[in-house]
């Protein structure tokens, strides 16, 4: 193996770091390059009725994540809610909107809502494809709204 193609040791999770993975231990890998077919992957449904993921990337560290994630027309977070990192999103299809605001993602729309500030509910007026980042921890806490820690991550 070249070392000058792989990472530091490092705590990924998500679809490109599980093909990417060429050593180290179960808790700290190091990975090569990797490109990822996202249509490839299968879209995982979370617990909120209508919305489900395609987790691109995951820094189990840090909690910063990429992901697809993907909210069927009528879909949408039920409460106010605020992040514990800051949240970027990038509309690939459909309409999604946030309510109180009337703030509306299409195709082409960057989204950006600082960390701890307050937003939603919101509904997918369309099926809606979103890329979802965040540069640390998604919650503070883990919402009501979703029954499973995992899909708080």
């Amino acid at each position: 193996m070249d070392e000058r193609n792989v990472s530091e040791p490092a705590a990924y999770s998500g679809a490109a770091p599980d093909q990417a993975r060429v050593g180290g231990t179960d808790a700290m890998g190091v990975f090569r390059e990797i490109l990822v077919q996202t249509d490839d992957l299968e879209w995982v449904d979370k617990t909120l009725a209508g919305l489900s993921h395609k987790m691109l990337w995951h820094d189990d560290e840090s909690g910063a994540s990429i992901g697809l994630i993907r909210f069927l027309k009528g879909a949408g977070i039920p409460n106010p809610h605020s992040h514990a990192s800051n949240q970027f999103m990038f509309c690939l299809q459909g309409r999604y909107r946030y309510v109180p605001t009337g703030v509306v993602l299409t195709p082409g729309s960057f989204y950006w809502n600082p960390k701890g500030c307050q937003h939603g509910p919101t509904e997918a007026e369309e099926d809606s494809v979103l890329l979802e980042m965040y540069d640390g921890p998604h919650y503070p806490t883990q919402p009501e709204w979703f029954t499973d820690e995992e899909d708080a991550r």
